[in-house]
Protein backbone atom coordinates (compact mmCIF):
# COMPACT_ATOMS: atom_id res chain seq x y z
CA UNK A 1 0.00 0.00 0.00
CA UNK A 2 1.50 3.66 -0.87
CA UNK A 3 0.66 4.96 2.47
CA UNK A 4 3.28 2.57 4.27
CA UNK A 5 6.06 3.88 2.14
CA UNK A 6 5.11 7.41 2.25
CA UNK A 7 4.73 7.13 6.25
CA UNK A 8 7.91 5.08 6.46
CA UNK A 9 9.79 8.21 4.70
CA UNK A 10 8.14 10.49 7.45
CA UNK A 11 8.80 8.70 10.03
CA UNK A 12 12.89 8.35 9.17
CA UNK A 13 13.11 12.02 8.32
CA UNK A 14 10.90 13.00 11.50
CA UNK A 15 13.51 10.48 13.32
CA UNK A 16 16.74 12.48 11.88
CA UNK A 17 15.06 15.70 12.50
CA UNK A 18 14.63 14.83 16.05
CA UNK A 19 18.23 13.65 16.24
CA UNK A 20 20.14 16.36 15.01
CA UNK A 21 22.03 18.77 17.87
CA UNK A 22 19.28 21.89 18.37
CA UNK A 23 22.48 24.24 16.61
CA UNK A 24 21.45 27.81 16.87
CA UNK A 25 18.42 27.61 18.68
CA UNK A 26 20.53 27.22 21.76
CA UNK A 27 20.76 31.00 21.34
CA UNK A 28 17.30 31.83 22.02
CA UNK A 29 15.66 28.91 24.28
CA UNK A 30 16.60 28.68 27.49
CA UNK A 31 19.28 31.45 27.70
CA UNK A 32 17.24 32.91 30.78
CA UNK A 33 16.36 30.20 33.44
CA UNK A 34 16.50 32.52 36.20
CA UNK A 35 12.44 31.75 36.36
CA UNK A 36 13.71 28.14 37.60
CA UNK A 37 13.50 26.74 41.25
CA UNK A 38 14.17 23.81 42.73
CA UNK A 39 11.22 21.35 43.21
CA UNK A 40 10.23 21.09 46.94
CA UNK A 41 12.29 23.63 48.93
CA UNK A 42 11.28 26.42 46.07
CA UNK A 43 15.16 27.81 46.23
CA UNK A 44 16.57 29.70 43.57
CA UNK A 45 19.10 27.17 40.78
CA UNK A 46 22.32 28.42 39.62
CA UNK A 47 24.00 27.14 36.21
CA UNK A 48 27.12 25.49 36.70
CA UNK A 49 28.33 23.93 33.10
CA UNK A 50 25.71 21.41 32.40
CA UNK A 51 23.92 21.20 35.18
CA UNK A 52 21.70 23.17 37.75
CA UNK A 53 22.82 23.12 41.16
CA UNK A 54 21.14 24.46 44.50
CA UNK A 55 22.33 25.66 47.60
CA UNK A 56 21.94 22.38 49.28
CA UNK A 57 24.09 20.62 46.73
CA UNK A 58 21.30 19.28 44.41
CA UNK A 59 21.97 19.27 41.09
CA UNK A 60 20.11 18.62 37.99
CA UNK A 61 21.19 17.94 34.40
CA UNK A 62 20.72 19.87 31.21
CA UNK A 63 20.86 17.43 28.61
CA UNK A 64 20.84 19.07 25.01
CA UNK A 65 20.59 22.59 26.06
CA UNK A 66 16.98 21.66 28.31
CA UNK A 67 17.38 20.98 32.28
CA UNK A 68 15.66 17.69 33.21
CA UNK A 69 13.81 17.19 37.04
CA UNK A 70 12.88 13.55 36.12
CA UNK A 71 14.36 10.08 34.59
CA UNK A 72 14.74 10.12 31.23
CA UNK A 73 12.26 7.05 31.12
CA UNK A 74 9.19 7.99 33.15
CA UNK A 75 5.31 6.75 32.57
CA UNK A 76 5.05 9.18 29.31
CA UNK A 77 8.35 7.47 27.71
CA UNK A 78 6.02 6.39 24.68
CA UNK A 79 4.70 10.25 24.62
CA UNK A 80 8.11 11.73 24.18
CA UNK A 81 9.16 8.76 21.17
CA UNK A 82 5.66 9.93 19.76
CA UNK A 83 6.73 13.81 19.55
CA UNK A 84 10.05 12.62 18.37
CA UNK A 85 8.60 11.12 15.19
CA UNK A 86 6.54 13.51 14.82
CA UNK A 87 7.44 16.85 15.70
CA UNK A 88 5.38 19.18 13.42
CA UNK A 89 2.47 17.27 12.24
CA UNK A 90 -0.28 19.33 14.62
CA UNK A 91 1.66 22.44 14.89
CA UNK A 92 -0.56 24.94 12.81
CA UNK A 93 2.39 26.46 10.82
CA UNK A 94 3.22 22.83 9.06
CA UNK A 95 -0.67 22.16 8.78
CA UNK A 96 -1.39 25.58 7.17
CA UNK A 97 -4.65 24.92 9.07
CA UNK A 98 -5.52 27.69 12.28
CA UNK A 99 -6.75 24.27 14.72
CA UNK A 100 -4.25 24.94 17.00
CA UNK A 101 -4.80 28.51 17.59
CA UNK A 102 -8.74 28.46 17.62
CA UNK A 103 -8.41 25.83 20.25
CA UNK A 104 -6.20 27.92 22.78
CA UNK A 105 -8.81 31.00 21.61
CA UNK A 106 -12.15 28.99 22.29
CA UNK A 107 -9.98 28.66 26.04
CA UNK A 108 -9.06 31.80 26.40
CA UNK A 109 -12.75 33.11 26.07
CA UNK A 110 -12.25 34.44 21.97
CA UNK A 111 -9.05 36.90 22.86
CA UNK A 112 -5.51 35.97 22.82
CA UNK A 113 -4.17 39.34 22.39
CA UNK A 114 -4.77 39.38 26.32
CA UNK A 115 -1.43 37.00 26.51
CA UNK A 116 1.26 39.72 25.29
CA UNK A 117 3.21 40.84 27.85
CA UNK A 118 1.68 38.25 30.34
CA UNK A 119 3.46 35.60 32.49
CA UNK A 120 2.02 32.60 30.95
CA UNK A 121 3.09 28.73 32.46
CA UNK A 122 2.50 25.83 29.88
CA UNK A 123 2.32 22.63 31.70
CA UNK A 124 2.83 19.52 29.24
CA UNK A 125 3.73 21.37 26.11
CA UNK A 126 4.03 18.14 23.93
CA UNK A 127 6.06 18.69 20.89
CA UNK A 128 5.04 22.67 21.15
CA UNK A 129 1.70 23.21 19.49
CA UNK A 130 0.25 25.91 21.81
CA UNK A 131 3.70 26.81 22.49
CA UNK A 132 3.86 28.22 19.16
CA UNK A 133 0.73 29.86 19.71
CA UNK A 134 1.41 31.41 22.83
CA UNK A 135 4.88 32.62 21.63
CA UNK A 136 3.17 34.07 18.51
CA UNK A 137 0.85 36.20 20.67
CA UNK A 138 3.81 37.64 22.70
CA UNK A 139 3.31 35.54 25.94
CA UNK A 140 6.43 35.57 28.62
CA UNK A 141 6.64 31.48 28.78
CA UNK A 142 7.74 29.21 30.81
CA UNK A 143 6.80 25.61 29.49
CA UNK A 144 7.31 21.71 30.54
CA UNK A 145 6.89 18.38 29.58
CA UNK A 146 7.20 15.03 31.21
CA UNK A 147 8.37 13.71 28.24
CA UNK A 148 11.68 13.60 26.01
CA UNK A 149 9.18 15.60 23.74
CA UNK A 150 10.69 18.78 25.70
CA UNK A 151 13.52 18.09 22.77
CA UNK A 152 10.69 18.66 19.72
CA UNK A 153 9.24 21.54 20.82
CA UNK A 154 12.97 23.05 21.17
CA UNK A 155 13.83 22.32 17.53
CA UNK A 156 9.99 23.87 16.82
CA UNK A 157 10.50 26.87 18.85
CA UNK A 158 13.78 27.64 20.00
CA UNK A 159 14.22 30.39 17.67
CA UNK A 160 12.11 32.17 20.19
CA UNK A 161 13.36 33.07 24.03
CA UNK A 162 11.30 30.86 26.42
CA UNK A 163 12.21 29.01 29.22
CA UNK A 164 11.93 24.85 28.57
CA UNK A 165 12.51 22.05 31.08
CA UNK A 166 11.45 18.20 31.38
CA UNK A 167 9.71 18.39 34.62
CA UNK A 168 6.94 16.90 36.28
CA UNK A 169 3.59 18.21 37.13
CA UNK A 170 3.46 17.15 40.87
CA UNK A 171 6.99 18.73 41.14
CA UNK A 172 6.79 22.42 38.67
CA UNK A 173 10.22 23.80 38.96
CA UNK A 174 9.10 27.29 38.83
CA UNK A 175 7.88 30.28 40.99
CA UNK A 176 4.47 29.71 42.58
CA UNK A 177 1.72 32.08 43.06
CA UNK A 178 3.51 33.88 39.62
CA UNK A 179 1.85 33.36 36.56
CA UNK A 180 -1.11 35.72 35.12
CA UNK A 181 -1.99 32.49 33.06
CA UNK A 182 -1.28 29.03 33.65
CA UNK A 183 -2.47 26.68 31.03
CA UNK A 184 -2.51 23.14 30.62
CA UNK A 185 -4.00 21.42 27.57
CA UNK A 186 -4.08 17.35 26.65
CA UNK A 187 -1.86 16.62 29.47
CA UNK A 188 -4.47 15.99 32.85
CA UNK A 189 -6.06 12.92 31.91
CA UNK A 190 -2.92 11.16 31.32
CA UNK A 191 -1.13 12.13 34.99
CA UNK A 192 -1.40 9.92 37.89
CA UNK A 193 -4.27 11.60 39.73
CA UNK A 194 -6.24 14.47 38.11
CA UNK A 195 -7.41 16.54 40.92
CA UNK A 196 -3.39 16.61 42.66
CA UNK A 197 -2.25 17.43 39.32
CA UNK A 198 -4.96 20.40 39.24
CA UNK A 199 -3.59 21.35 42.97
CA UNK A 200 0.01 21.54 41.83
CA UNK A 201 -1.21 23.53 38.52
CA UNK A 202 -3.33 25.84 40.61
CA UNK A 203 -0.49 26.77 43.01
CA UNK A 204 1.74 28.01 40.23
CA UNK A 205 -1.46 30.53 39.67
CA UNK A 206 -1.06 34.59 41.22
CA UNK A 207 -3.79 36.26 42.41
CA UNK A 208 -6.47 37.05 39.83
CA UNK A 209 -4.45 34.97 37.71
CA UNK A 210 -6.69 32.27 35.90
CA UNK A 211 -5.79 28.72 35.62
CA UNK A 212 -7.21 27.16 32.00
CA UNK A 213 -7.79 23.33 31.64
CA UNK A 214 -9.17 20.49 29.81
CA UNK A 215 -9.82 16.83 30.13
CA UNK A 216 -11.57 13.80 28.58
CA UNK A 217 -15.34 13.61 29.27
CA UNK A 218 -16.89 10.51 31.30
CA UNK A 219 -19.72 9.05 29.15
CA UNK A 220 -20.80 4.99 28.26
CA UNK A 221 -19.53 4.94 25.00
CA UNK A 222 -15.89 5.09 26.33
CA UNK A 223 -16.47 2.69 29.20
CA UNK A 224 -18.38 -0.31 27.36
CA UNK A 225 -15.97 -3.24 25.85
CA UNK A 226 -16.56 -3.51 22.21
CA UNK A 227 -18.61 -3.96 20.47
CA UNK A 228 -20.55 -2.03 22.79
CA UNK A 229 -17.94 0.83 22.90
CA UNK A 230 -14.98 2.11 20.99
CA UNK A 231 -12.62 -0.63 20.59
CA UNK A 232 -9.04 1.44 21.83
CA UNK A 233 -9.71 0.38 25.12
CA UNK A 234 -8.97 -3.69 23.85
CA UNK A 235 -6.17 -2.35 21.40
CA UNK A 236 -4.60 -0.43 24.19
CA UNK A 237 -4.33 -3.24 26.91
CA UNK A 238 -2.96 -5.21 24.07
CA UNK A 239 -0.69 -2.68 23.31
CA UNK A 240 0.43 -1.69 26.37
CA UNK A 241 1.38 -5.46 27.35
CA UNK A 242 3.83 -5.05 24.62
CA UNK A 243 7.84 -4.47 25.31
CA UNK A 244 8.30 -0.68 24.87
CA UNK A 245 9.95 -1.35 21.60
CA UNK A 246 7.29 -3.07 19.97
CA UNK A 247 4.48 -0.31 20.98
CA UNK A 248 4.64 1.81 17.99
CA UNK A 249 5.00 -1.17 15.09
CA UNK A 250 2.13 -2.58 16.55
CA UNK A 251 -0.19 0.65 16.77
CA UNK A 252 1.33 1.60 13.07
CA UNK A 253 -0.03 -2.12 11.66
CA UNK A 254 -3.42 -1.54 13.44
CA UNK A 255 -3.85 2.04 11.64
CA UNK A 256 -2.63 0.65 8.36
CA UNK A 257 -5.13 -2.20 8.40
CA UNK A 258 -8.47 0.22 9.35
CA UNK A 259 -7.35 3.43 7.83
CA UNK A 260 -8.24 2.26 4.06
CA UNK A 261 -11.60 1.62 5.63
CA UNK A 262 -12.27 4.41 7.46
CA UNK A 263 -11.38 6.59 4.56
CA UNK A 264 -13.51 4.87 2.30
CA UNK A 265 -16.20 5.16 4.40
CA UNK A 266 -15.36 8.81 5.63
CA UNK A 267 -18.86 9.93 4.83
CA UNK A 268 -20.89 7.42 6.04
CA UNK A 269 -21.37 8.46 9.85
CA UNK A 270 -22.93 4.77 10.25
CA UNK A 271 -20.03 2.78 8.86
CA UNK A 272 -17.97 4.86 10.99
CA UNK A 273 -20.00 4.33 14.19
CA UNK A 274 -19.55 0.62 13.48
CA UNK A 275 -15.68 0.63 12.65
CA UNK A 276 -14.87 2.46 16.17
CA UNK A 277 -16.35 -0.49 17.51
CA UNK A 278 -13.72 -2.51 15.52
CA UNK A 279 -10.91 -0.32 14.71
CA UNK A 280 -10.84 2.20 17.37
CA UNK A 281 -8.85 4.97 15.57
CA UNK A 282 -8.48 8.22 15.88
CA UNK A 283 -10.29 9.74 12.34
CA UNK A 284 -10.78 12.71 12.42
CA UNK A 285 -12.40 13.52 8.72
CA UNK A 286 -15.63 14.82 9.99
CA UNK A 287 -14.34 17.06 13.13
CA UNK A 288 -10.76 18.89 11.26
CA UNK A 289 -10.66 20.81 7.98
CA UNK A 290 -7.64 18.41 7.49
CA UNK A 291 -6.82 18.82 3.41
CA UNK A 292 -5.67 15.41 2.52
CA UNK A 293 -6.24 11.72 2.62
CA UNK A 294 -2.21 11.67 4.00
CA UNK A 295 -2.76 14.18 6.22
CA UNK A 296 -6.23 12.92 7.82
CA UNK A 297 -3.66 9.46 7.77
CA UNK A 298 -0.63 11.20 10.22
CA UNK A 299 -2.98 12.58 12.27
CA UNK A 300 -4.74 9.50 12.65
CA UNK A 301 -1.64 7.32 13.40
CA UNK A 302 -0.21 9.85 15.49
CA UNK A 303 -3.31 10.19 18.23
CA UNK A 304 -4.13 6.34 17.77
CA UNK A 305 -0.75 5.98 19.61
CA UNK A 306 -1.46 8.50 21.69
CA UNK A 307 -4.59 6.41 22.64
CA UNK A 308 -3.04 3.30 22.73
CA UNK A 309 -0.07 3.40 24.94
CA UNK A 310 -0.79 6.36 27.16
CA UNK A 311 0.01 4.76 30.61
CA UNK A 312 -2.84 6.80 32.37
CA UNK A 313 -6.57 7.27 31.12
CA UNK A 314 -8.30 9.73 33.40
CA UNK A 315 -12.70 10.70 32.72
CA UNK A 316 -13.97 12.75 34.21
CA UNK A 317 -17.50 14.93 34.13
CA UNK A 318 -18.31 18.75 34.38
CA UNK A 319 -19.84 18.22 37.61
CA UNK A 320 -16.62 16.46 39.16
CA UNK A 321 -14.41 19.33 37.61
CA UNK A 322 -16.28 21.90 39.15
CA UNK A 323 -15.85 20.74 42.10
CA UNK A 324 -12.47 20.46 41.94
CA UNK A 325 -11.76 23.87 41.25
CA UNK A 326 -14.66 24.90 43.86
CA UNK A 327 -12.27 23.04 46.80
CA UNK A 328 -9.35 24.95 45.83
CA UNK A 329 -11.53 28.51 46.27
CA UNK A 330 -11.55 28.92 42.54
CA UNK A 331 -14.26 31.91 41.34
CA UNK A 332 -15.66 32.68 38.07
CA UNK A 333 -15.42 29.26 37.25
CA UNK A 334 -16.83 27.83 34.04
CA UNK A 335 -16.59 23.97 32.83
CA UNK A 336 -18.20 23.09 29.34
CA UNK A 337 -18.03 20.37 26.60
CA UNK A 338 -15.63 21.01 24.27
CA UNK A 339 -12.59 19.91 22.46
CA UNK A 340 -10.91 16.43 23.76
CA UNK A 341 -14.57 16.41 26.04
CA UNK A 342 -14.47 19.07 28.98
CA UNK A 343 -12.98 22.56 28.63
CA UNK A 344 -12.37 24.98 31.81
CA UNK A 345 -11.71 28.33 33.09
CA UNK A 346 -11.50 29.79 36.82
CA UNK A 347 -9.98 32.73 38.20
CA UNK A 348 -7.42 33.09 41.51
CA UNK A 349 -9.07 35.52 44.51
CA UNK A 350 -6.82 37.94 45.30
CA UNK A 351 -5.34 37.71 48.63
Amino acid sequence: MMLNLVDRKLVIAATILSRRPLGHHERTVNEDLSSLREPGTGNPLQRSGQQLAAAAGSTYPIVNGIPRFVPAENYASDFGRQWQMFPATQLDSHSGLPITEERLARCLGGDLTQLAGRRVLEAGSGAGRFTEILLKYGAHLDSFDYSSAVEANARNNGATPFTLVQADIRAIPFQPNSYDFVICLGVLQHTPNTEESIAKLWEMVRPQGRLIIDHYRWNLWLRLPPPFGNAEKLYRRIVLALPSERRWPAVKKIVDFWFPLYWYFRDNRWAQRILARFGGLHFYYAALPLRSRQQTYEWSLLDSHDGMTDRFKRFRTVRSIRQALQRLGAEDIEVRRGGNGLEASCRKPAR
